[in-house]
């Protein structure tokens, strides 16, 4: 399996929000029609009141890569106010 994590910086509450809200009703369902698709968490980083990240886990890396074109294309569409995340992406290792 192939995990991928996607963080989204200087947001303001509202973008973070806003983010959160279509990300879990919109984004999350669309992500897991995608092949391989394994799991996908949105979450609220400790200490980080500006960002938000995903992990989402995939059977494979080229899954995983596929799906983050899915979401990069959403967020472009409907959060145009956020910058391009940083990504860090790897095998699982223990799961």
């Amino acid at each position: 399996m192939y995990a991928l994590i996607r963080q989204y910086d200087g947001l303001d509450i509202e973008t973070r929000n806003d983010a959160t809200r279509k990300a879990n009703l919109e984004l999350r369902p669309l992500i897991a029609k995608s092949p391989g698709f394994v799991s996908y968490e949105l979450m609220n980083p400790d200490d980080r009141s500006d960002s938000v990240a995903s992990i989402s886990v995939f059977k494979t890396r080229a899954e995983a890569d596929a799906s983050h074109t899915v979401a990069e294309a959403w967020v472009r569409e409907n959060l145009p106010a956020m910058s391009a995340p940083t990504k860090v992406g790897g095998e699982c290792v223990a799961h």
